[in-house]
């Protein structure tokens, strides 16, 4: 029987960076990053304490993984897949090819659900996440507000069952529905309080902006839309004032370069709605939301 190898993590880490950045052509900072955010998630403890533990014996079941894992770094998969989990809102969200990877701006547009629902006076909320894909908008919106009831569609059976993971993993699964349809195709006929989607919205002759990795790993179905990455917003556009309250509430995330163009789809349909757009960090269109 073979001893297990002893390293530290210190040491461990300092090879991993070296592999990278020799293997993969990736800088000294991101391979630091990558490596980093491998060790805080699989020691469940953050940044500071990672550093300051640095001397310690890496365990047994990271040091098993750790050459295959920096291998997967170095083919340009996702930091966030070879863990198995991503950061969203404070919580570690289950994630694999069958899901997008929840990206930090989309915070922003829960924060947004989350400011008008602290005005909303009601006992409960019924919302409806559209392309729902890991879950993280719609659940951690469940999380944040017990009032919610929810429910998740996804033309992916893959991603509905990387929600419902989730959903388990955070104990709101008797709270929460899922439910396979294209965009309102098989959604019951009702009508919610707040609907909200972040759907494929980008144009696939808008591939040379996008990272490598991304385009290698991420789902297609979860990424691009036809119609200059407006289809489906087209179709949700068409079906909205069927589904939505009088006085509901939609929320989208949108490309920083539609804003304007899903403004006037959403105007064609809901003339009398009131719509907004709201920009991210970085003064981009990434938002827009729909009072009927």
């Amino acid at each position: 029987m073979e001893k297990p190898i002893k390293i530290s993590i210190l040491e461990a880490r300092k090879w991993a960076i070296q592999e990278l950045v020799n293997q993969n052509t990736m800088s000294t900072e991101i391979a630091q990053e990558n490596v980093d955010f491998l060790l805080t998630g699989a020691l469940d403890m953050n940044y500071g304490t990672l550093h300051a533990n640095m001397t310690r014996q890496m365990p047994e079941f990271l040091v098993e993984s750790w050459a295959r894992w920096i291998s997967e770094l170095i083919t340009g998969r996702p930091v966030q897949y070879v863990l198995g989990t991503a950061p969203f809102y404070g919580r570690e969200f289950l994630v694999d090819e069958r899901v997008l990877i929840p990206r930090p701006e989309t915070e922003l547009l829960v924060d947004w659900v989350l400011q008008d629902l602290k005005a909303n006076s009601q006992k409960e909320i019924k919302i409806l996440d559209i392309g729902t894909g890991s879950g993280a908008i719609v659940e951690t919106i469940l999380l944040e507000d017990q009032r919610v009831q929810g429910m998740a569609a996804d033309i992916s059976t893959d991603a509905l069952t990387v929600a419902q993971h989730n959903a388990k993993k955070f104990k709101i699964r008797d709270r929460i529905s899922f439910t396979e349809s294209d965009v309102f195709a098989q959604i019951p006929a009702m009508k919610f309080d707040v609907i909200l989607s972040n759907p494929p919205y980008i144009d696939p002759q808008d591939q040379n902006e996008m990272d490598q990795s991304v385009i290698d790993f991420e789902p297609d179905i979860a990424l691009y839309a036809a119609h200059q990455g407006l289809a489906i917003y087209e179709n949700i556009a068409q079906q909205l004032n069927n589904y939505l309250k009088d006085d509901g509430i939609a929320y989208f995330e949108i490309g920083y370069k539609q804003g304007q163009a899903v403004k006037d789809l959403l105007r064609a349909y809901i003339p009398q709605a009131q719509i907004d757009l709201k920009q991210d960090l970085s003064k981009l269109d990434r938002m827009i939301r729909v009072k009927k």
